[in-house]
């Protein structure tokens, strides 16, 4: 999707993460867009899947959210792994992790919180219709995430 840009490399991959979510992550590399900007896993302090699931939350957290302008933020951010493969660049092999990510636009996002606060449970209240109208109005995404290795269990 054209509105997201990867995000450039800065710094620290691991200090970012620090910096702004107040987590660490014992990591090396980049932020995981090819081969050449994989993510190499030093250590792990939680479950292989958590962390999967971290990381790739704070990357698309910060694509869809914080790098935007406040107008072009998205909200209710939700990452799913659909798939994991081996990929094979220049003799070294890659774990790729292909992603669906789903998201709202966060003015659209925020109406539609309120809407279910004030009204879930009031008579005339059409869950179904209310949740087929969320969906019309979420992005997907389908995104990769390259990692060094994920030899970890």
């Amino acid at each position: 999707m054209s509105d997201f840009k990867k995000i450039d490399r800065v710094g620290s991959t691991k200090n970012i993460i620090k910096d702004v979510f107040g987590v660490e992550l014992d990591i090396s590399g980049g932020w995981g867009y090819n081969a050449s900007t994989s993510i190499s896993i030093n250590s792990l302090s939680m479950p292989l899947e958590q962390f999967l699931n971290l990381f790739t939350t704070i990357r698309a957290n910060i694509e869809m959210n914080l790098s935007l302008e406040k107008d072009k933020r998205y909200a209710g951010i939700k990452v799913t792994i659909k798939n994991r493969s081996k990929i094979e660049v220049d003799d070294i092999t890659y774990d790729v992790i292909e992603t669906q990510i789903k998201a709202m636009k966060e003015d659209i996002y925020s109406k539609f919180i309120k809407e279910y606060k004030e009204k879930y449970g009031q008579e005339g209240f059409d869950l179904n219709e209310y949740f087929n109208r969320r969906e019309e109005n979420t992005t997907t995404r389908v995104v990769e995430f390259w990692f060094n290795t994920l030899e970890y269990n």
